[in-house]
């Protein structure tokens, strides 16, 4: 495809200047509005959006406002906000329009997230935090254990090294995730929805992840009850990175969190549909159960005011905000001009999103 059919940005998203003069190189014309507000007037000439999370901006509210338009590229990892759109349900509207999402560029700051809740949880840092903060005294170790819940937990660390973490989902994050846990000597398993290994041929930056999917010792099914099951069995930190779909939403259940060995810690960058909070809680209190949990995203989200997960003991929350970093917009735009660049050469497209699957 020549670069004249693919002439006209909009871009909806806050980017640096720089960045917003590389994309003027690439393309003829650059309507720049990252408050999202289009003039109704340009819309037919639109070819390629940048956007966030949200996708089209409001004004767009049918197909026939944008007949140019081939390509929503998103600023996210996650689609499923921008797939609500009425739009993109319109007769024609996914063979007209591609929807990719900029699954990738997150492995610059989950990853590292997931590696620092892990430690937070192993050495108790959360109630140390708390109390530190809340009293500004040095607190003592009888004043930590204290603090400590009453089901058997210890004020001593717990080493990462020869433990086994579980990777529920085993996309860029995970990849990035799996490759950094090998520095601790962790062993690592996956766990997706066929059970098998594949190649990833997504957007990559240079020197992080799993290219063929080489680190985990082994892949197990989540549709498969045995294979999943076993998979949990053998998880000491579960870590969940799924996106939000029909087959995710409530995926972990009571029983579940049950199959985890003792002690096991939980985290989830995914979404927060994919445990009904109740169910976390009570894993946490069981004598049995988790060690502890850190939760970027929740059930709901955002959490009430006063929700026990706030406080609970064993539990960091943070308001999902894990995938944020420095330069993020800027990465995402990296991967749309890594895009028109494909688009123009007639190949295939990186982090189409399948509006069945939802990614």
């Amino acid at each position: 495809m020549t670069a004249q059919k693919f002439s006209t940005l909009a871009v909806c998203a806050n980017i640096s200047k720089s960045k917003l003069d590389e994309l003027k190189k690439e393309f003829h014309t650059v309507h720049y509005h990252p408050d999202a507000k289009i003039p109704d007037e340009i819309l037919k000439d639109i070819d390629i959006w940048f956007t966030r999370y949200l996708g089209f901006p409001a004004n767009v509210k049918s197909l026939e406002q944008i007949p140019k338009t081939r390509l929503l590229q998103l600023t996210s990892a996650g689609a499923n906000v921008a797939l609500t759109n009425p739009v993109l349900h319109e007769k024609g509207a996914h063979n007209q329009i591609s929807v990719c999402s900029a699954s990738g560029i997150h492995t610059m700051s989950i990853p590292q997230y997931i590696i620092a809740q892990i430690v937070n949880l192993y050495m108790k840092h959360q109630i140390q935090f708390h109390l530190c903060r809340t009293n500004a005294h040095w607190p003592t170790r009888q004043d930590i254990q204290q603090d400590l819940p009453a089901s058997g937990t210890n004020l001593s660390s717990l080493p990462l090294y020869g433990k086994t973490a579980g990777l529920l989902g085993y996309g860029h994050i995970a990849r990035e995730t799996a490759r950094l846990l090998k520095a601790f000597n962790v062993t690592v398993i996956a766990a997706n929805s066929n059970g098998s290994k594949r190649v990833d041929d997504g957007y990559i930056i240079p020197g992080t992840g799993d290219i063929d999917g080489s680190i985990p010792s082994a892949y197990y099914s989540t549709n498969d009850k045995a294979s999943f099951k076993e998979f949990l069995s053998k998880s000491d930190i579960l870590i969940a990175s799924l996106p939000s779909t029909p087959q995710t939403q409530w995926l972990l259940k009571k029983e579940h969190f049950e199959h985890l060995p003792k002690g096991a810690v939980f985290i989830n960058v995914g979404r927060g549909n994919l445990a009904k909070s109740e169910d976390i809680i009570a894993a946490l209190d069981s004598p049995y159960g988790l060690e502890g949990a850190a939760l970027d995203v929740t059930d709901p989200e955002p959490l009430p005011d006063g929700h026990p997960l706030f406080t609970h003991p064993k539990v960091i929350i943070t308001p999902h905000t894990s995938g944020d970093f420095v330069g993020s917009f800027d990465a995402g735009a990296d991967v749309l001009l890594a895009q028109v660049r494909r688009l123009r050469a007639g190949q295939p497209l990186m982090n189409l999103v399948d509006p069945q699957k939802g990614y």
